[in-house]
């Protein structure tokens, strides 16, 4: 195919540079992975062997749709992968070289924390000074900067410092028992093992003449050594990203990488792609307005094609329980006007906002999804299979051996374990070696170390056999071990914990299929590297509710942005007052805003709660540097004692509430008065003037006296006080559980009636 002919003028020049150093600056939606692909394929095109191309991005999802589509475009071959994948086989196949066991594990995060609490109970320091989740971001953060260990400890100048240099070291002897390595071991192992042995990196500088990475503002300084010195020889370095969309300094993400490439690559080529193909102008105009007001960027100005769309929406509510309503009725408003319920997500900057949207979901029976993919790997039953596949792989892996040592239950307790684990260690063995020799610990009784002995026996009978294909594997594990039939006989054929692990079968065999010549070792590398999106599906019939973090190489036509609130978005931690990184936080309020295609709208609420208690909350001031004339702004009035108002005023039938006195003439439809659902009849005769009829959609007429028990869709539940006529309404006078007394126009709310 023409690899050129539906390209814009910079995206050809991209497409079309051959050797030397390439800086692609990206702005969000401006067709970067195309532009990735069809530099792939004109390479390929022009004589470059596929093997000798290695383009690198930041999730397996990425990686698996970039070779799908390099793939589609005639070249196969090409290595597509993460830096952590890349650097899992690079370990494997230099083992030796990097100094660790090319059998070695990779540990996840619980994992990870459960080594930092040993680590901290060996380091024999003062209960409660530091935590798991503490020691982890340091030990990450050292070694993100290739510091181990011991460098750690040398420039340790404060007694806190050198507490965790200890910690640091005890955490390190751990893992090294376990045969194991944590994440960010891999760039560690990889870099340092590049400046060590020249005559490697020169080798993979050789293998890889043409090195593309995506996302290359989010690299850290592990990531950029490695990448620098691949391209050391040639530099055929190709970097695409995008400055003001660099969100995870967090994590070690370097901005700097970026914004230094043309001095590290004085020769560089840069084209910048400024043409955005994914959202109307008026998001773009109010995105484009807000990233302006950062210092840290390379200067470039995004524009496009698509017609104009409908204005940006910023909407104040009185608290999070009328934004979580609004954004709802909003959602359903979109959907009936044609839109698909995965068309739509909500995103936000901290996982805490989520629970009251959640609510507000479950509760108007709109379906929704909370987008965590990672989490299928984190089930106990798929972490528990997963232990046995580890331990059939590297006998040393000690955390694996304890989590599956009676599972299924073999009658082995926390007795048994605890001889067992005092044996190991006595003899500088692992828990499965010490299992093996069960019938000589003498503090075993026979019945115990008979248990003990078998359960070795039966993993050294399962690593003994093939390791490939990992369907055929892992089938047999659920069989030998008892796992299958344990799990039919608690829950039957339709019991979600069976049908988790048949889906990890599943996705055994898939992996057999696209990688025929892998092995167990390669899946459990796989798994163990496997991202909070690599598992997300756009297509699920439901809204999304996610992260901004997590929202980073989506998109989706109408997303809502909520908690736009000072502390919040920008976040600040308790107790800290300008220490937040404005600039990043405005660059993840930036990344939310273009991930939206045709509706963008940004909600704050005016009180919500926080840390246990009420605030009263100031509006983000993002809110104010996007705003624009393409930008419409609405205050929902706070609803407390709503006085009778004439239907066309602006009331949400659904949710009874007051918009403005004088609202605006609103577009899109969203304050369109739709019919009740419920209707207010006059008490007939005999009826206390107190209490009302309300006839509902199925016809039946309930009696709302004092006393009945009701629930509002955003006050929750409450007890009705008392009900009468004004005009052509009828209110209620409420009194709620959480909110206090409120009176409700019947006619333009839906109260759901409790027994």
């Amino acid at each position: 195919m023409d690899l050129l002919s539906d390209l814009n003028e910079p995206q050809r020049q991209a497409v079309m540079h051959m050797e030397g150093p390439l800086l692609v600056l990206a702005g969000a939606g401006s067709g970067k992975t195309r532009v990735i692909t069809r530099r792939v394929a004109h390479l390929i095109s022009q004589g470059v062997a596929p093997w000798q191309v290695l383009a690198i991005t930041f999730t397996n999802k990425a990686a698996h749709e970039m070779v799908d589509r390099i793939a589609n475009l005639g070249a196969r071959g090409v290595m597509a992968c993460t830096f952590h994948s890349l650097c899992a086989r690079l370990l494997r196949e230099f083992a030796e070289e990097a100094g660790v066991s090319p059998n070695y594990s990779i540990y996840d995060q619980a994992d990870q924390r459960r080594v930092a609490r040993l680590a901290l109970e060996q380091a024999k320091l003062p209960s409660g000074s530091l935590t798991a989740a503490q020691v982890l971001h340091t030990i990450s953060r050292a070694k993100m900067q290739l510091q181990t260990a011991a460098d750690f400890e040398q420039n340790a100048a404060t007694s806190p410092m050198r507490q965790m240099a200890k910690i640091y070291s005890e955490y390190e002897k751990l893992l090294g028992a376990a045969n194991a390595l944590d994440f960010d071991d891999l760039l560690l192992r990889v870099a340092q093992l590049m400046g060590r042995r020249p005559d490697i990196r020169r080798l993979l500088g050789e293998r890889y003449r043409f090195v593309l990475i995506d996302e290359y503002q989010d690299t850290n300084h592990a990531q950029y050594v490695i990448a620098h010195g691949i391209a050391l020889e040639h530099e055929n370095i190709c970097a695409t990203g995008d400055p003001d969309q660099s969100i995870y300094s967090w994590r070690g993400a370097r901005i700097d990488n970026i914004l230094e490439f043309e001095h590290d690559y004085t020769n560089a080529t840069v084209v910048r792609l400024e043409e955005n193909y994914r959202s109307t102008p008026q998001i773009l105009a109010a995105a484009d307005r807000l990233i302006s007001y950062n210092r840290l960027r390379k200067a470039k100005g995004l524009f496009t094609q698509r017609p104009s769309g409908a204005d940006v929406w910023v909407v104040c509510t009185h608290d999070e329980h009328a934004e979580a309503a609004e954004v709802v009725r909003r959602a359903r408003e979109l959907v009936a006007r044609g839109m698909r319920h995965d068309d739509i997500a909500v995103f936000y900057r901290l996982n805490s906002l989520s629970r009251v949207m959640e609510d507000a979901f479950r509760r108007t029976g709109v379906p929704y999804r909370i987008a965590r993919g990672v989490a299928f790997y984190n089930r106990k039953e798929i972490k528990d299979v997963l232990a046995y596949l580890k331990l059939m792989v590297n006998p040393r892996d000690d955390l694996a051996c304890e989590r599956i040592i009676n599972v299924p239950s073999r009658g082995i307790g926390s007795t048994t374990l605890a001889r067992l684990r005092d044996f190991a260690a006595g003899r500088g063995i692992g828990l499965l070696e010490a299992a093996s020799q069960g019938r000589m610990i003498g503090e075993l009784g026979k019945a115990a170390a008979n248990k003990v002995a078998a359960f070795a026996q039966l993993v050294k009978q399962l690593a003994e056999g093939p390791l490939a294909p990992v369907r055929t594997v892992l089938e047999s594990v659920l069989a030998a071990t008892g796992m299958e039939q344990e799990l039919r006989a608690i829950g039957g054929e339709e019991h979600e914990e069976l049908a988790n692990v048949a889906e990890l079968v599943t996705a055994a065999g898939e992996f057999d299929r696209e990688n025929p010549s892998a092995t167990l070792p390669d899946f459990l590398h796989l798994v163990s590297l496997v991202s909070d999106v690599d598992r997300f599906e756009g297509s699920t019939g439901a809204v999304t509710l996610m992260t901004l973090h997590a929202a980073k190489g989506l998109e989706f036509p109408a997303v809502f942005i909520v908690g736009c609130e000072e502390g919040i978005l920008p976040f600040r931690r308790m107790g800290e007052e300008e220490t937040c990184d404005r600039e990043e936080e405005r660059r993840l309020c930036f990344v939310g805003m273009t991930r939206a295609m045709d509706h963008l709208t940004l909600t704050r609420a005016r009180y919500r709660g926080l840390r246990g208690s009420r605030q009263r909350q100031a509006a983000s001031p993002f809110l104010a540097e996007l705003d624009g004339p393409q930008v419409r702004h609405v205050e929902l009035r706070p609803p407390v004692e709503v006085q009778p108002i004439r239907q066309e005023s602006g009331v949400d039938s659904e949710l009874g509430e007051l918009v403005e006195e004088t609202p605006p003439t609103f577009d899109e439809g969203f304050y369109d008065v739709k019919a009740p659902a419920a209707s207010v009849a006059a008490a007939p005769a005999g009826r206390d003037s107190d209490s009302a009829d309300v006839a509902q959609s199925d016809g039946s007429v309930p009696h709302l006296p004092p006393g009945r028990r009701v629930r509002h869709p955003m006050f929750g539940t409450g007890q009705i006080v008392s009900t009468g006529r004004s005009g052509a309404y009828t209110k209620a006078v409420i009194d709620f559980d959480q909110y206090g007394r409120k009176t409700i126009i019947l006619q333009f709310t839906r109260l759901e009636l409790l027994a």
